[in-house]
């Protein structure tokens, strides 16, 4: 997960008005609370408060990704950004807090730079378990002090390719035993520090040749290879708690993804389920990789990952209007059918609990007696 790509030339979803319910929006569920909580919204750092509030408040936006580019990597001023953010639930009358998310993996991809960010994972792997879960800890007592609900880490790829464009010094290292323990100390930290951790990048990057940013990878590995040596982080990470898995743009026809990438096959999401016993959320990586948005415009991207299963989805993009757009595109797809109602409320109560664990409180909004 990188920065906000830039807008794409592609032809995008029309705005869908809102239709009367139909038998999709019969149950007593509310169909705009439950997609705007599904979404992730970023936006440049360029662009105007006046742009993205109503974004944020007409689609009802469970979760706001921050970049250093929005808040200049300060913790002062990415506490102004989340206080503001708050704030903006608070007066909407949104029922939960707006999840603030960001990416402190630690080394170059820490948004905010501050002493509390840890050093790179290769590095902190030499400390051993505690130590990584102390380091944790002071991150995400930082991010907390900050207003940060939601750590985009620890990374759990294994990195055993040589021809890996992305990962790198961000995993903890090449094997699954070191790597394993340390991914759970990672996320045990965060917790301690009073934030919550994702574990990424299902099913695994680091056997993958290729940077899914640029265009999206294939990892050949057979099921039994991937299972010796990418899931046991993922295991580990989940028996400590994580918060949050997020699925990934690469190709793994060995686990049944056929010509679509893990994060769109359904066959690959639902593994975390039902191989993993997994029962929190899962996320999407950014819908605007140059990989994905090279065959997908971001509506469409959207829709297909709630179609295979994933509970969040970080649009990623950087235009509000656009990512607006993306939102209006779920809509459409649940009138239609093409979305499954229930599973996608299913996924906002999942998403729902974990803005209320991990999201800042905000004072309830009171309706107005009647005159």
């Amino acid at each position: 997960m990188g920065q906000p790509a830039p807008r794409l030339t592609v032809a995008v979803t029309s705005h869908v008005p809102h239709l009367p319910s139909a038998s999709p929006t019969a149950e007593p569920w509310d169909l705009d609370a439950d997609i705007g909580a599904v979404m992730v919204a970023s936006w440049r750092g360029s662009a105007n408060w006046s742009d993205v509030r109503p974004m944020l408040v007409n689609n009802r936006i469970g979760g706001v990704l921050l970049f250093t580019a929005n808040f200049g990597g300060e913790p002062y001023a990415l506490r102004e950004w989340t206080d503001r953010l708050t704030a903006l639930a608070s007066s909407s009358c949104f029922d939960h807090p707006l999840l603030v998310m960001l990416d402190e993996e630690g080394g170059a991809v820490a948004n905010v730079k501050a002493g509390f960010a840890p050093p790179w994972p290769l590095e902190m792997a030499a400390l051993g378990p505690d130590r990584v879960r102390l380091l944790e800890r002071l991150n995400g007592e930082g991010l907390h002090a900050a207003g940060v609900g939601l750590n985009l880490a620890p990374v759990a790829d294994v990195r055993t390719n040589s021809l890996d464009g992305i990962i790198g010094a961000r995993s903890f290292g090449s094997s699954p035993s070191v790597v394993a323990p340390l991914v759970a100390a990672a996320v045990q930290g965060l917790h301690d520090g009073g934030v919550g951790a994702t574990l990424k990048h299902f099913p695994g990057l680091g056997g993958a040749a290729g940077d899914p940013h640029v265009a999206i990878p294939t990892d050949p590995e057979s099921e039994a290879q991937w299972s010796a040596v990418q899931l046991p982080g993922f295991q580990a990470g989940i028996a400590a708690g994580a918060d949050a898995v997020m699925v990934t743009a690469v190709y793994v026809p060995g686990l049944g993804g056929g010509d679509m990438p893990a994060m769109f096959s359904s066959s690959v999401v639902g593994r975390l389920r039902t191989q993993l016993g997994f029962g929190g959320v899962i996320v999407t990586d950014s819908l605007t990789m140059g990989g994905v948005a090279a065959r997908w415009s971001l509506p469409q991207a959207a829709v297909l990952a709630l179609a295979a299963g994933n509970d969040m989805v970080l649009l990623g993009n950087g235009d509000p209007t656009y990512e607006a757009n993306a939102v209006a595109a779920v809509r459409s797809a649940v009138l239609t059918r093409r979305l499954d109602r229930t599973r996608l409320h299913e996924s906002a109560v999942r998403v729902n609990a974990l803005r209320d664990r991990w999201g800042r409180r905000v004072i309830p909004c009171r309706t107005p007696a009647a005159a």
